[in-house]
């Protein structure tokens, strides 16, 4: 199966934005993942389909 990755980054001045970062073949969805650095906070989640990826990076830059 097909698995989307959006990357999710939000710096200390309530700045936030998402791209889909990359897809992979899997048989198992990745689990999510988080890094916090000085500067902003990484998320990274993963989705089964591009549509879900999309919508979520739409509504987290819209935000």
């Amino acid at each position: 199966m097909k698995y989307y990755s959006v990357t999710t980054i939000a710096d200390d001045r309530d700045n936030v934005t998402a791209n889909i970062t990359s897809t992979i073949e899997s048989s198992s969805i990745p689990k999510a993942g988080f890094t916090a650095t000085d500067k902003v906070d990484i998320y990274i989640d993963w989705f089964d389909s591009l549509k879900e990826a999309l919508e979520f990076v739409k509504f987290v830059n819209m935000a």
